[in-house]
């Protein structure tokens, strides 16, 4: 098993967007779809992937309050379902940070096989039946 400790940044998250969706600044007052989009998607994974920021510090890195970061997540929800592609570049920027950084409301990133998943469950199942037959454990 491996441990991940770090945690993102609203900088790395808007730079990997900008970066993955090839556009220069998400910072700008655009409204076109495509840099909308990118907020949006830049909103998600900012939500998810930075402990312990407000709203107002994740609108911040783009120019704008928290009312619109609340407003462009309930819109990245509906997009998403009409727009594959947009959930497609959540999904794989989302995995790219999973990979290196911890979401909040967990202690630890922890990569657990299969196999390793079975056996716990096996060993639970077998501490049921011992409890259910009234051999509890000390």
């Amino acid at each position: 098993m491996t441990t991940t400790t770090n945690t993102a940044s609203t900088r790395l998250i808007r730079e990997l967007v900008e970066e993955r969706l090839q556009i220069s600044n998400i910072k700008r007052k655009l409204r076109t779809r495509e840099m909308s989009q990118a907020r949006f998607i830049y909103f998600k994974l900012a939500k998810n992937f930075c402990r312990y920021k407000s709203l107002s510090a994740i609108g911040r890195e783009v120019n704008r309050d928290h009312a619109t970061v609340i407003n462009g997540l309930k819109k990245y929800d509906v997009e998403a379902n009409i727009d594959h592609y947009m959930h497609d570049v959540y999904d794989e920027l989302s995995n790219k940070l999973d990979k290196n950084y911890i979401k909040p409301g967990r202690d630890q990133n922890v990569d657990i096989t299969i196999e390793q998943l079975l056996k716990r469950i096996e060993t639970i199942e077998i501490e049921l039946l011992k409890i259910k037959n009234g051999e509890q454990q000390i």
